[in-house]
């Protein structure tokens, strides 16, 4: 009987630790949306205005490009407007309307030309493009 039980024990502590073994070299890193990649199309400016203009009502700036056959994708978001960058906000840009759909029609016309954008919005609600 002590025999019976000393395996068990034995056997079951051997069996444990393979498995536990087993679990830490198996372990997988979950990818956060930071470490995976992801490119994202959208059909035309006006389908990436309203998904984004929360981000760009807050300083943020994008630069977008048009890849054939695709769609309209984001390049970079090199800034966001701060108290230190608002400079850029009151140069003379390639194109700015308080217009939405007057402003993603000429980046529309601007993006299928093969031109590359950099977008933003001012805090009074002027839409802004500068052709690169």
């Amino acid at each position: 009987m002590k025999k019976l039980l000393f395996s068990l024990l034995i056997g079951g502590t051997f069996v444990n630790c393979t498995m536990v073994a087993q679990a830490q070299a198996n372990h997988i890193i979950p990818f956060s949306s930071a470490t995976v990649p992801q490119q994202v199309y959208f059909h035309d400016v006006e389908e990436f205005l309203a998904q984004y203009e929360p981000l760009l009502n807050q300083g943020h700036v994008y630069t977008l490009a048009f890849e054939p056959g695709k769609g309209i994708y984001i390049v970079s978001s090199p800034a966001s407007l701060n108290s230190g960058t608002d400079l850029l906000a009151v140069r003379q840009h390639s194109f700015s309307s308080k217009d939405k759909l007057k402003f993603a029609k000429w980046c529309n016309e601007q993006l299928n030309k093969g031109n590359i954008l950099t977008i933003g919005k001012d805090k009074d609600g002027t839409y802004w493009a500068d052709i690169k």
